[in-house]
């Protein structure tokens, strides 16, 4: 599992930009504090988070406990896990730990938006 993973950051390195094509909407754009904050919470920080006793092989440098982590690895986020027109990408969240459920198609676009707009 690792090493896919670390094959999926560097394609994501590679490649640059938004994986998956989304884009940021011009109206109600999701932002930090109204939807990534509590998606990273609900959904990455069990793993990738500083405070992390159970990273579950998540690398120790991807941290997503701010708005700042996420900015940078947010090509990252959006290769593994983020929806939009050109890709939807389901690799992470993996089940386990405090991850009970996987995000929905419409958390995933709105993640991939999110993304787009922090990325302009």
């Amino acid at each position: 599992m690792k090493l896919s993973f670390v094959v999926l950051v560097m394609i994501a390195a590679c490649s640059g930009g938004n994986p998956t094509g989304a884009v940021c909407p011009t109206e109600n754009p999701p932002t930090y504090a109204g939807f990534a904050q509590q998606f990273f919470a609900t959904y990455c920080t069990s793993c990738h988070s500083a405070n992390s006793t159970n990273r579950r092989g998540a690398p120790g440098s991807q941290n997503y406990d701010t708005e700042a982590d996420v900015l940078r690895h947010a090509d990252e986020i959006d290769e593994a896990a983020a929806k939009g027109p050109d890709a939807t990408n389901t690799f992470m969240p993996e089940l386990g730990g405090t991850v009970t459920r996987r995000p929905s198609d419409a958390e995933r676009e709105m993640l991939g938006q999110f993304l787009a707009c922090v990325r302009s």
